[in-house]
């Protein structure tokens, strides 16, 4: 197949896998199944016909407006829908087929715990506690993921990427709070860093710390200075983590390796 046509077939299920996603980030926090009932008008609980839910192109045709009742319609379904479709599509061009479904499967993961995060101040256990467990059991069917040949070597190098993932948020929002007497970050966030750990590995943690940590920064004073937040009000830092992470998959880690591990004394970390 030429590869646009394959470019292209892979952002229309990557558009079609985003509506699925809206889905998970309005019902999973609720405590609400994502699977059924079908796809209703978040206004006035009316059926959506498949005719009229469809991705991207459905809010433009709907001049995003519910066609049952008038009601505005979020413009973030159609970004969450073209976002999974744009990242689908360049992992897909950037990674072989085996790789491509696990990081299009982290990919997804990531894009539902920022929008519950932005949502809820909160990340489901299912998605970090249950990243870490696929991030492991993948490790081990396709070790590639941790630049290894054992299943048994990978495995182990995702569980300890895990650990030193976890344990260094978690170690560093304990502090925080210690010192600001108050809560400064969700034990969610530590998790999620563990989940990456698991997938990425222990070299993609300094870039994720790191790059994640610069963007809510500026994030967080851009808003102060915008007057659109108060000092002491939280701001969800998931978010900032997962787009580190797939800044990291989208070139970051072929960045690194090869501007810093190569010829220096970290390359032995990465080994």
């Amino acid at each position: 197949m030429n590869p646009w046509a394959e470019g292209m077939a892979v952002f229309g299920f990557g558009a079609c896998v985003g509506s699925f996603l809206n889905v998970c980030i309005l019902r999973w926090p609720l405590g609400l199944s994502i699977v059924r009932p079908s796809s209703r008008c978040p206004a006035c609980g009316l059926k959506i016909p498949g005719s009229l839910n469809l991705p991207i192109i459905g809010y433009f045709f709907l001049r995003g407006r519910a066609r049952c009742c008038g009601a505005h319609l979020d413009p973030r379904y159609p970004v969450t829908e073209g976002l999974t479709a744009l990242l689908f599509t360049a992992l897909w061009f950037l990674y072989p087929s085996q790789l491509f479904l696990v990081y299009a499967i982290l990919a997804s993961g990531l894009i539902v715990a920022s929008g519950i995060d932005f949502d809820h101040l909160v990340i489901p256990d299912g998605l970090t506690l249950g990243g870490v467990v696929a991030g492991i059991s993948l490790s081990y069917l396709l070790p590639e993921l941790q630049d290894r040949a054992d299943p048994t070597d990978a495995m182990i190098r995702s569980a300890l990427s895990a650990a030193i993932g976890g344990g260094i948020l978690y170690g560093l929002a304990k502090t925080a709070s210690w010192l600001l007497q108050k809560e400064a970050m969700g034990t969610g966030d530590a998790k999620l860093l563990a989940a990456l750990g698991a997938f990425l590995g222990w070299n993609s943690l300094p870039w994720i710390l790191a790059l994640s940590s610069l963007l809510g920064t500026t994030v967080g004073v851009a808003m102060l200075f915008q007057r659109k937040q108060k000092l002491g009000v939280k701001i969800p830092y998931g978010p900032y983590l997962a787009l580190a992470a797939l800044l990291w998959l989208l070139g970051g880690k072929s960045l690194l390796s090869k501007y810093l591990f190569n010829n220096s004394p970290l390359a032995a970390l990465g080994s």
